[in-house]
């Protein structure tokens, strides 16, 4: 099984999912991303994230930020400075890497008002240019608070999850927050998940959740292409954190003007004696 073809199933849905690149907003500002792989042998340590909107000669000079691609979440991000709200990621530091497509890793760009995002590395399609195709998730406070789990569902069919005796339901493309999960003793939920398929709801999956207290959880439903199933990937994360403030630049020293000082006082010459006769 090829990872490019472990999503042939969804490019449909991952394409109203998937910001389009072209739409830019212009104004400056800085957003801070962690880079999550799908799969743990997709991690990548030397990764870079360019901003293409950097005007020339400017461009010529300037240089990728490294963002590793991780195969888990933690508390760490990079702070990336954009000019658009366009992010190319690439595997060399250089700007010139963003016109070699055997060094482009995937382009995003961040919907209006994220300034704080988990970027999914997903595999990207047969035949397509870039490795990754990359799902944008809000990380902020607002969009992802602790507590709770965060369903997308990437299949072409609906899914269910039950967690104890409450249903949600997940059609193709949807994303959902589960807030306040119901729990048995032990402080967990005990989950059966079901995918519509033949015209019958089919269990996919079964185990017990605990729930995230300060933490958060990403979980994916994803068709597998070997078996044709719908399965479920959870990522454990790290309790929403308040946005770095902006960075600004420091303005440089100012010195104080020299102190004039006085000229020194002249003082008069001694006086003579006259001789006497």
């Amino acid at each position: 099984m090829t990872h490019r073809a472990l999503l042939f199933v969804v490019p449909a849905i991952l394409a109203s999912l998937l910001q389009p690149a072209a739409a830019q907003e212009k104004s400056s500002f800085q957003a801070e991303i962690r880079l999550l792989a799908f799969q743990p042998d997709q991690a990548i340590d030397e990764a870079f994230a360019h901003d293409p909107a950097v005007p020339e000669p400017a461009a010529a000079m300037a240089l990728g930020i490294k963002v590793p691609v991780k195969s888990y979440l933690n508390h760490e991000f990079s702070i990336v400075r954009l000019t658009g709200r366009r992010i190319v990621l690439t595997t060399q530091a250089e700007h010139a890497s963003l016109t070699h497509p055997d060094e482009l890793l995937g382009e995003v760009t961040l919907p209006e008002g994220v300034r704080s995002a988990i970027l999914l590395c997903l595999p990207a399609a047969a035949g397509e240019k870039a490795r990754f195709r990359i799902l944008v998730i809000d990380d902020s406070k607002r969009a992802f608070p602790a507590g709770t789990f965060r369903v997308s569902n990437l299949s072409p069919q609906p899914v269910r999850i039950v967690l104890e005796d409450k249903t949600y339901q997940f059609n193709p493309g949807e994303i959902k927050l589960i807030t306040d999960p119901p729990v048995r003793a032990g402080n967990q939920s005990g989950m059966k998940a079901f995918a519509f398929h033949d015209n019958i709801w089919q269990r996919i999956g079964s185990g017990i959740w605990p729930h995230p207290g300060q933490n958060r959880v990403v979980q994916v439903l994803f068709t597998n292409p070997s078996t044709g199933q719908v399965q479920l990937r959870a990522y454990d994360d790290v309790p929403p954190r308040d946005p770095a403030a902006p960075v600004r630049p420091t303005p440089p020293a100012q010195t104080a003007p020299p102190v004039k000082t006085a000229p020194p006082a002249r003082t008069a010459p001694p006086a003579t004696r006259a001789a006497k006769g």
